[in-house]
């Protein structure tokens, strides 16, 4: 198996009411900080194919502080929703990966050893869709076998993962991840997250 991994983090984070990819977390702004724990300052990616982080508002903002083991690629249509991004990260994925793993920036408590148990199930069943599971809903992250890159290229808006992962429920395997849940939308998110992780 080939593996590619990409991260959203295009959104003009509307919500939160200023740079949310950059939003300081313990010292490091919340890309960086996700990127990091994701992948093990990096080590995981020698168990992928390529980590690709999708860029979109900001970009010329965020791009700098992105590590230099993850290659970043602009989606000029970031501001259609996340189903586009989506959708123009697939279209650059490379041709040889058999599978896309796909991440979201503001996925904060997640680690590298939640993707290694993604990894694990992928390759117990590799022709199947593997969606974490929080809070009674599938979603990210997810890894796709090669076979739905077609349909991830037709997305359009904000309809994003969760809809073609919904359309093939029968090929799903669920992973429990409950530290999927935190997300950060808003500033009041930030700050939940802060003091609960403390």
């Amino acid at each position: 198996m080939k593996i590619s991994a990409l991260m959203l983090a295009g959104g003009q984070s509307k919500r939160f009411t200023g740079i949310k990819q950059l939003a300081d977390i313990n010292g490091q702004p919340m890309l960086l900080r996700t990127l990091n724990q994701l992948t093990g300052s990096g080590s995981l990616c020698t168990l992928l194919s390529e980590f690709n982080v999708i860029l979109g508002a900001n970009a010329e903002r965020i791009s700098p502080v992105l590590p230099h083991y993850v290659t970043a690629h602009l989606c000029s249509d970031w501001h259609k929703g996340m189903g586009a991004t989506l959708a123009f990260g697939v279209h650059n994925v490379n041709r040889e990966s058999s599978h896309l793993l796909v991440t979201l920036a503001d996925q904060v408590a997640l680690g590298r050893e939640h993707m290694e148990t993604m990894l694990h199930h992928c390759e117990s069943a590799p022709n199947k869709i593997i969606s974490a599971s929080y809070n009674g809903i599938l979603g990210a992250p997810v890894i796709f076998p090669r076979c739905y890159f077609a349909q991830l290229m037709t997305l359009q808006a904000d309809s994003g993962a969760r809809k073609i992962i919904q359309q093939h429920i029968q090929e799903v395997v669920s992973v429990d991840l409950p530290d999927a849940k935190y997300d950060i939308d808003t500033q009041r998110d930030l700050a939940n997250w802060r003091q609960s992780a403390d």
